[in-house]
């Protein structure tokens, strides 16, 4: 009997795992199943279209657009960079710098996603620190992850964005960048 047992939980596992990696926000590596780093080209393609695209001198910024049933809107942002250019190979593919999500959904080790206050991302983040006098936009850029609020933010804020980007990076994307893409991106149909 505990062998069966043994057996249904090792059966389970693939799938829990799975479950976690979907929805998994590691610092410096990846939300879900979409990584930072030069292999950008095949997490990308197992995306659906973007809904706006802006682009230029190898440079290509994507947003993709969901909306809840409760009506609020979701965006994920990925900014990445032709390898060619660069003499990364593949030399045909693009690497993905920065990863920007405001869905929920994405958690990250030690569950805090956007919606969580400034007080607990401190706590598991204790080097994360403002970027400018705005207070808005927090930054761990030794592990690579960083915050965004609404408005200055307090103890109690809640984050609205979340940005994974490669450790010691700092050049971050926030609402404004989303939203110029949006607004003057090349919008798919």
């Amino acid at each position: 009997m505990a062998v069966f047992i043994f057996s249904l939980i090792l059966a389970a596992l693939p799938a829990a795992f799975a479950q976690i990696n979907a929805n998994s926000i590691v610092p410096g590596k990846n939300v879900g199943k979409v990584h930072l780093g030069r292999y950008g080209a095949a997490y990308l393609s197992k995306l659906p279209r973007p809904d706006a695209n802006d682009s230029g001198m190898g440079r290509y910024r994507s947003v993709w657009v969901s909306k809840r049933p409760d009506g609020h809107i979701d965006t994920l942002y990925i900014y990445s960079v032709a390898n060619g250019p660069r003499q990364i190979e593949p030399l045909e593919g693009v690497s993905i710098e920065l990863i920007r999500v405001t869905s929920p959904w994405y958690r990250t080790r030690g569950g805090l996603s956007t919606g969580s206050t400034l007080a607990q991302i401190l706590r598991g983040f204790p080097d994360l620190r403002p970027t400018d006098d705005s207070k808005t936009l927090y930054d761990d850029a030794k592990d690579g992850i960083a915050f965004e609020f609404a408005e200055p933010a307090t103890a109690d804020s809640l984050v609205t964005a979340i940005i994974i980007h490669q450790p010691g990076k700092v050049d971050l994307a926030t609402a404004q960048d989303v939203n110029k893409v949006l607004r003057s991106g090349d919008i798919q149909q």
